[in-house]
Formats: C-alpha cells, sequence, structure tokens
C-alpha cells in the first residue's frame, strides 16, 4: 500500500487535471484503516468535480485494497495469544451469534450506512472465519452504494469545499469526544475515596 499510495502521489503530480481524484486512493487507504479521517467529506466533494461513475470505481478499488490488508492484519492480530481474552469476552461472543445470523446482510448494512461503526464488523468477520472473497463482495455492493449516494449528492448540490471541511471537522470532533468517554469510567463513585463513596452511597 504504501507502494501504491508512492505510485499515486506521483501520478498527481504528473496529471494534475486529475489530481484530486487521485489523491483520493492513499485518502481511501488511511480513511478506512485506523486513521480517524472525515473520508465521507472527500468523496461528496469529488462528486461535482469527476464523473460519478469513475469516482465510485477508483474509490471501491481502493477500499478493496485497504480492506485486504484490514482482513490481514486482525487476522495476525487475532491468532496472538495475547488477544484471548477479547475473543473469550462474553460481549465479543454474544457479538459473534447475532453476526453469524446474518453475516452478509450485516457487512453490507454496516457499509452503507454511516451511523453504524463497520470496524467491529472486521474483527467480527476474521473472528467468524468468513470467507474473504464474501467480505470483498460486501464491500463492493455496500461501500459502492454509499460511494454513489455520497457522489450523487456531491454532484446534485455542488456544495462548498470548506463547508465540507468544516463538518467533517465537526463531525471528527464528535467521533473523537465519544471514544474518550468511552474510555472514562462508567461510574463516577468508582473514583472516589472509600469514605466519599461510602457517603454517596
Amino acid at each position: 500500500m504504501v507502494g501504491i499510495s508512492l505510485l499515486a502521489l506521483l501520478a498527481a503530480q504528473a496529471w494534475t487535471e486529475w489530481s484530486q481524484l487521485i489523491y483520493l486512493i492513499p485518502y481511501t487507504f488511511l480513511g478506512n484503516s485506523l486513521a480517524p479521517l472525515p473520508y465521507d467529506g472527500a468523496v461528496l466533494y469529488l462528486g461535482g468535480r469527476y464523473s460519478l461513475v469513475l469516482i465510485v470505481v477508483v474509490a471501491v478499488l481502493a477500499t478493496l485494497v485497504i480492506e485486504a490488508w484490514n482482513m490481514e492484519l486482525i487476522g495476525r492480530l487475532m491468532a496472538r495469544e495475547g488477544t484471548r481474552p477479547f475473543r473469550c469476552h462474553r460481549i465479543t461472543q454474544l457479538s459473534l451469534r447475532w453476526y453469524r445470523k446474518a453475516p452478509f446482510v450485516v457487512l453490507v448494512a454496516t457499509c452503507v450506512l454511516p451511523i453504524i461503526p463497520h470496524y467491529p464488523m472486521r474483527f467480527l468477520a476474521v473472528l467468524a472465519g468468513y470467507p474473504l472473497w464474501k467480505y470483498q463482495l460486501s464491500v463492493i455492493l455496500g461501500r459502492g452504494t454509499r460511494y454513489v449516494g455520497l457522489a450523487g449528492v456531491g454532484l446534485a448540490l455542488p456544495i462548498p469545499g470548506i463547508w465540507i471541511a468544516l463538518a467533517s471537522i465537526v463531525i471528527l470532533g464528535f467521533g473523537v469526544r465519544a471514544a474518550r468517554r468511552m474510555n472514562e469510567p462508567e461510574d463516577a463513585v468508582t473514583s472516589l475515596p472509600p469514605t466519599a463513596a461510602a457517603e454517596e452511597a
């Protein structure tokens, strides 16, 4: 992926009229991996600047590459002995049971809907031993539908790039805040001294 990204950056410098579309390739790698980047805004922005079909094809192909890398990385992580507590955790096992009821539908839905995080589904797919080709097919259908919608909105409503950037920053801020709150203790009483906790009780 580093090699593909470097080639994309060089190509963007050579073909400036296609540079923004070419930059979508490394940005897709980042936005669909561990980097918390507001990826949807980039597809929305490009919607009014390039062919919708071309945007979707580039975005989907780049997504397939990064998803193959994601699954390989997660597979290696989940094979380690240190991840046994996570694999055996009751929440993980409960999620796996629900996931196995309709894995393909779940994968497609989380690829399409921005309000449902897709990253946990990658772990569940690996733990369930879900075939990579079926996973990638769900990515084509789900992400393809999502990209068509985003690029279509960008084509129908040419939104200024600054507005998209500001909205993306706000959404990113809410996401970071939510992640921090998840790491906080569930009950503030647990952080109180024993005497104070007794008084609170």
